[in-house]
This record gives C-alpha cells, structure tokens and sequence, in this order.
C-alpha cells in the first residue's frame, strides 16, 4: 500500500530539518512555495503535513512569518550501564545531567498467567504457560511529557511476599530489594536493542505519529544461582532519549 502524500512530504520536510538546510529559527519555504515544490493540489494536504512536524515538534506557528523550524528538544541520555553499578542509572538522574526535569511514574503492578502474557515472555525467562509473573509498567517523563514505556517482569514464585509483587514504589530501587531477598543480579543473559514502529497505544502515550519508530531496549538479568529473575523493557521516543553505557571495562 502506498504511503499517504502527507507522510511522504512530512518525512522529506523532516530529513531537511534534521540535515540543517531548514536550521532552527529559520521560517520553512512559504506555503505557496511548498504547494508548488511538492505538487501537492490541495491546501489540506499541505495542513496535514503541518500537523505532523508539529506533533514531531519540529516546527511551530508564527502569526508574523508562518511556520518555524524548533530547536531540537534535549535529549535525555538513558545510562543502561556504568559505573553507578547494577542496572540503568535512576532517570531522575539522568535527567538531571541533561538539565531538565525528570521522573519515573508506576502505573500499575499486576499478576498474570504466563499464557496471558506477551508471547515471548514463557521462552526468555524459561516459564511455563502455567507459571505466573509480576508485571510493574512504569512511564518516564521529561517536563511532564511521556518519553519513556517501561515493563519489568519477574517469575512469581522468586518475588511472591517480596516489595516487588505487593508494593507500587520500592524504596531503595528494585536491585536491592532483590539482593535483599537473596537474588542479586549478576549477569545479563540477554540484552536486545532495536527500532520497530509503535504500537497505538505507544504512540498515544508517547505523542508520536502513528507508524513512527520508536526505540527498543530488552535485558534479561540472571542472579549468582543463575535463576531468570527479570525481564526489563524499554520503549522510548528516540527524539528524547538515547541509550548510553559507560564506563566499561573490556
């Protein structure tokens, strides 16, 4: 199926602004001149094509000169690993190095049958369809907008009666709390970082266009008996957040 017109001028207005021939500041070509350069017949398309640099927040209207190329919003670098120790650096944090104002919001924490879960979920942490597991969905903000779509999964029958399965905030941070319980995290098994286009959802929360790629991030972390003890997920709108380690030793 074709791609709709307005997509294909909005992604091509996009790739100008990013590549600095539009730079921030600077108005974009009057709209005549964009009907014209992009053959588009009809001003509604043209409206379209607006509203998505908009919600891309790529561009902004000025009453005097018309529409504005935005200075590109901070990035947020997500510190996956470091010198900090287990597991990514606090987003509070994270934020704060990039001079914004950032938190970490839980939604909800849930039990599931494995069967009823994400399909995937039963093959990473080696758990039968009858097994069941705590979910913690969190979001991450910056400035009140949601940047971040976060999913913590453990085996029920490791975190049952722990902070982790009853608790909506776990004071010290969830590595503790597992150390705590005598399954600290030692190793990641598994550790994956894609694109995939966001869901409907994904793109709702994260004020995305429909179809547009978000960043993924999935780790499975192991304990010093080398039981599954979390599966973490990330989704995060690459034009807010990067995923960063630091402070590696080879």
């Amino acid at each position: 199926m074709r791609t709709p017109r307005h997509y294909e001028v909005a992604d091509d207005l996009t790739d100008k602004i990013l590549a600095g021939k539009y730079p921030p500041g600077m108005p974009l070509p009057h709209s005549d001149d964009l009907m014209t350069m992009y053959d588009l017949g009809s001003s509604t398309t043209l409206h379209q094509v607006y509203k998505l640099l908009k919600e891309r927040q790529l561009i902004r209207r000025n009453a005097a000169v018309g529409m504005i190329v935005q200075p590109r919003p901070i990035m947020v670098d997500l510190v996956l690993h470091g010198s900090h120790g287990h597991g990514p650096l606090p987003w509070a944090a994270c934020c704060e190095r990039a001079g914004v104002h950032g938190r970490m919001v839980t939604d909800a924490v849930r039990r599931e049958r494995v069967a009823h879960a994400t399909a995937d979920i039963a093959e990473l942490l080696n758990l039968s369809d009858a097994d069941e597991v705590v979910i913690r969905a969190r979001h991450a903000t910056v400035d009140d907008a949601t940047v971040r779509l976060d999913q913590a999964v453990y085996p029920l029958s490791l975190v049952q009666g722990t902070l982790i399965a009853d608790k909506e905030q776990v004071q010290g941070g969830i590595y503790s709390a597992l150390a705590s319980s005598g399954m600290e995290p030692a190793m990641i098994v598994r550790r994956t970082i894609s694109t995939r286009p966001a869901t409907v959802d994904e793109a709702n929360a994260l004020k995305v266009v429909p179809r547009a790629y978000v960043l993924t991030y999935d780790q499975v972390i192991a304990d010093k008996r080398g039981r599954l003890v979390e599966l973490l997920r990330f989704v995060a709108n690459p034009a807010r957040v990067r995923f960063v380690d630091e402070a590696i030793e080879l």
